[in-house]
């Protein structure tokens, strides 16, 4: 049975209509009624989110989309989530503009559910329930189905895999704001940030000093906000400093964040070492990532033989060759599923402008319709992930609990 006394109502809003009308619905809800609180403007909201987290915050739809978008955006990434519910009249929009659309594109910018006005004791009590349940709304992670873990990885270095992880994992968090993280373990050479444009304060390494006291609000807490909406996991600054990440940490940092997070995109070192063992020990699903170049060919024979080896299925798995190019000298598509041994799942053509977003830090995920066969096959990757939400995830149980491997 929810206890509705516990559940704490902030509504951004200064007109005394709006107020009376959530007020009356509360009231009549009886011993079920919710706590509210009302601020009229934006500073104050965020301020009073500081010192009293609600469990749910409404704002009434504005005449920019983009407002709304941008405050979605900030509860997604405060600690905890704060799902957030916008308030519309029914034909309120004008004439020219579909509702439909609107609400749609509103779900797609991180709102999270709908209170239609004037407000109703049913619908607020509809709303209330949704939140007790966790449908709708963020919700408790220790709530939540586990999230799904997507891992990268090459045999070599300069194929384009951390590109590819990084604008999957935008992709995703433009779908689904505040509830992608990515976590660059490439270790000693990470690029994530850069390829970000973002300037992390903390890193893996900061977990690994406090890895007594890691919790999932911890990893929210360390994590960067990029504008998209999704959290990076930034790599140590140097060398030296990954020496304090071991695979146990990973395993446990990807443990507690797929129960805080509904899709955890992890990129790797061209390595093979513990750290990505434990990594794949959790991964839903692994990305082996690869050029049509001989000696590229010849080292991704003896990554899959390895995968093999330590148990990892090939069903688990997805073959991308990137940068593909039809030149002399390079393998055609044929020969390259000849020598793997194995169909390929996506090809992704060479594109300078790819390289060029890459090294200004501006995801190609977001100005995807500025791009050709390189965008179609990257929303083809962001569909296949986003639809692991819809399959069973790796448990607990394949690598221990809370993240120590099993080998």
């Amino acid at each position: 049975m929810f206890v509705a006394a516990t559940t704490e109502i902030l509504t951004l809003t200064d007109d005394p209509q709006l107020q009376g009308e959530l007020q009356t619905a509360s009231n009549a809800l009886g011993e079920e009624q919710p706590r509210l609180r009302f601020v009229s403007d934006h500073p104050a909201l965020m301020e009073s989110i500081r010192s009293r987290p609600p469990a749910l915050v409404l704002a009434p739809f504005g005449d920019k989309l983009s407002e709304m978008s941008n405050l979605a955006r900030e509860l997604s990434t405060s600690s905890p989530p704060i799902p957030l519910v916008a308030i519309f009249r029914p034909y309120g929009f004008g004439d020219d503009v579909s509702e439909s659309s609107v609400l749609i594109d509103a779900l797609r910018a991180g709102v999270r559910d709908f209170l239609r006005r004037p407000v109703s004791t049913t619908e607020l009590r509809t709303l209330i329930e949704n939140l007790a349940n966790g449908v709708g709304g963020s919700g408790d992670a220790t709530d939540r189905t586990f999230g799904r873990v997507v891992s990268f990885i090459s045999n070599k270095g300069g194929v384009g895999k951390s590109t590819l992880a990084v604008n999957v994992a935008v992709g995703l968090a433009l779908r689904h704001p505040g509830r992608v993280l990515l976590i660059d373990a490439s270790l000693q050479m990470g690029v994530a940030s850069s390829l970000l444009d973002v300037q992390p304060e903390s890193t893996l390494t900061d977990l690994a000093h406090e890895r007594d006291r890691l919790d999932g609000t911890m990893i929210r807490q360390v994590a960067t906000a990029h504008p998209s909406g999704l959290s990076l996991l930034a790599a140590p600054h140097d060398a030296i400093e990954a020496i304090d990440v071991d695979d146990t940490l990973i395993a446990r940092v990807i443990t507690l964040a797929r129960r805080a997070y509904d899709y955890v995109i992890i990129d790797t070192f061209p390595m093979f070492d513990r750290v990505i063992v434990a990594a794949l020990d959790l991964s839903d699903r692994a990305y082996v990532v690869v050029e049509n170049v001989v000696p590229t060919l010849l080292g991704a024979v003896r990554l899959l033989d390895v995968l093999e080896r330590i148990g990892f299925p090939a069903e688990r798995q997805r073959l991308i060759v990137n940068r593909h190019q039809r030149i002399g000298g390079n393998l055609s598509l044929a020969d390259v599923a000849d020598r793997l041994g194995r169909e390929i799942d996506y090809v992704l053509p060479f594109d300078k402008r790819v390289i060029k977003a890459a090294n200004a830090g501006e995801p190609v995920a977001l100005q995807t319709l500025r791009f050709g066969g390189f965008s179609r096959g990257l929303q083809r990757l962001v569909a296949e992930i986003e639809a692991l939400g819809r399959m069973p995830a790796v448990s607990d149980e394949v690598a221990g609990y809370e993240g120590v491997t099993q080998r």
